[in-house]
């Protein structure tokens, strides 16, 4: 790894852990996220998200290990975020910013599948958000909607759906 490359690892790195920690303070005060704990993606996350293989629930066959490895290679300056409730990871979810820097793309993001009732969403929308204009973002993107049930969830957020790039987006 270059030096560059690891300088701007490094301090991407401190901006998502200040974007996650004032998401976290801010997130604590609703009540419906009180109990729930942000962090970046680490290898206790990884491991944990290894489990979510075997769901006869899990609608993705996304391998988290090594598709984490090469996404963080590749962008330094990427959105990463693991949700955790009572010890236990609740989602994972990976983007980065657009070739310009003017948006940022949500590329990833699943939650656990034996893991009901917690809607992580919201609160990675937030986080993602908090991030994208502290890198000077004016638009967030989430890329190819699994389905259409999923898009139309996305839409009561207020994105768009721009079905020639299939991904929904929201002006900041």
């Amino acid at each position: 790894m270059k030096a560059t490359h690891l300088d701007a690892e490094q301090r991407y790195s401190n901006l998502r852990k200040l974007t996650v920690n004032a998401a976290q303070k801010k997130l604590n005060k609703v009540s419906e996220y009180s109990e729930i704990t942000l962090s970046c993606i680490d290898g206790k996350a990884l491991k944990m998200a290894k489990w979510w293989e075997s769901s006869p629930d899990r609608q993705v066959d996304w391998d988290w290990i090594d598709g984490y490895s090469a996404f963080k290679f590749r962008y330094p300056k990427r959105f990463e975020l693991a949700i955790w409730h009572r010890g236990q990871l609740v989602s994972l979810s990976m983007g980065r910013p657009t070739y310009y820097g003017t948006s940022m793309r949500l590329d990833f993001i699943e939650a656990n599948p034996d893991v009901k009732g917690i809607r992580v969403f919201p609160a990675t929308l937030f986080t993602m958000i908090t991030y994208a204009e502290l890198l000077g973002a004016r638009e967030i993107r989430v890329i190819n909607p699994i389905n259409s049930e999923v898009k139309n969830y996305y839409e009561s957020f207020g994105l768009k759906y721009f079905a020639k790039g299939d991904y929904l987006f929201m002006r900041l």
